[in-house]
């Protein structure tokens, strides 16, 4: 949304953009709450065999609301301890990732000037779409509709694949939003489209703010899920979510390094609750690359043969 300098309206001295924005940042939160809540809700309604619960040689449990809540609750416990538990190679990768999303924010001013110099209407309103089929609120719908598949078909005699990776995706996703939200209001990052530059940053003033991209996280989240249950998936899933990620920064409402972080906090966070849950392992792999003399970087994503 472009900024707007005139025509604004005040109503007994109160600018009403400001109270609109007001309104909007809180119905931004109550929903992203709200989203939480209903994930949580749904996913102890309908799963049956919490694994990270239970673990694989458990017989299933009875569905019900406070088995879901509980798998829900051990996974937080498993997250939150889970830097105590690095070894060498984790902490080599996390300082990767972070040296990736540092050299980002040198690249953010240069890559954002070359989008601007060189971006067009009509790929703007093709960005928009992508990053609308991103949205958490979309792939909150999509996780939803696999899962009820996965029910109708597992009815019929069709295996608990298909609900349970719908599942594990949407508690990956309800992570990763938690996740970049909470990021969000700590560092208060301003969007590009508020011309404020690269480095304004308000920390604690609001939450719909520029760092992490929560449209990059929760798409990631989603995709490495399906690329870790389903072989070739990947080969979709993980392109898709490149374009979403991707459009955010053509379209003005995301810096490079916003993207790349979001992007390497989905996977992060995709890859954690899927093994939680008895995955397989992956030939997939997502990992950070730095530039010559730290002026960038970026992801790679690949997969073994």
């Amino acid at each position: 949304m472009e900024s707007v300098g005139v025509g604004r309206k005040k109503v007994m001295g109160i600018d009403a953009s400001n109270v609109s924005e007001t309104k909007m940042r809180s119905w931004l939160g109550l929903g992203v709450a709200g989203a939480v809540c209903g994930w949580c809700l749904a996913l102890g309604m309908i799963w049956p065999d919490m694994a990270s619960a239970a673990g694989p040689d458990q017989p299933v449990k009875e569905e019900s609301i406070a088995e879901g809540v509980k798998a829900v609750i051990e996974d937080t416990k498993a997250l939150i301890i889970s830097p105590s538990t690095m070894d060498l190679s984790d902490v080599l990768k996390l300082g990767g990732a972070m040296a990736v999303v540092g050299g980002m924010f040198a690249a953010d001013r240069p890559i954002y000037d070359v989008i601007q110099r060189n971006s067009t209407s009509k790929g703007r309103e093709v960005g928009d779409k992508f990053s609308a089929w991103g949205s958490p609120g979309a792939l909150l719908g999509l996780n939803a509709g696999v899962i009820a598949i996965g029910v109708a078909s597992e009815s019929y005699g069709a295996s608990s694949k298909l609900k349970d990776t719908g599942l594990v995706s949407f508690e990956a996703e309800g992570f990763a939003i938690v996740a970049t939200s909470a990021l969000k209001l700590v560092t208060g990052r301003a969007r590009p489209e508020s011309n404020q530059g690269t480095t304004h940053f308000r920390p604690f003033t609001e939450l719909d703010t520029s760092f992490a991209s929560t449209h990059a996280s929760a798409s990631f989240a989603v995709a490495t899920v399906f690329a870790e249950r389903y072989s070739g998936a990947g080969w979709i899933a993980y392109p898709l979510a490149m374009l979403i990620s991707g459009s955010l920064v053509y379209t003005n409402k995301h810096f490079s390094s916003d993207v790349v972080a979001g992007a390497l906090i989905g996977y992060g966070l995709g890859h954690f609750i899927n093994a939680r849950h008895s995955a397989a392992p992956t030939d997939w792999q997502v990992r950070p690359i730095a530039l010559e003399r730290g002026l960038g970087g970026g992801l790679t994503i690949g997969k073994q043969f």
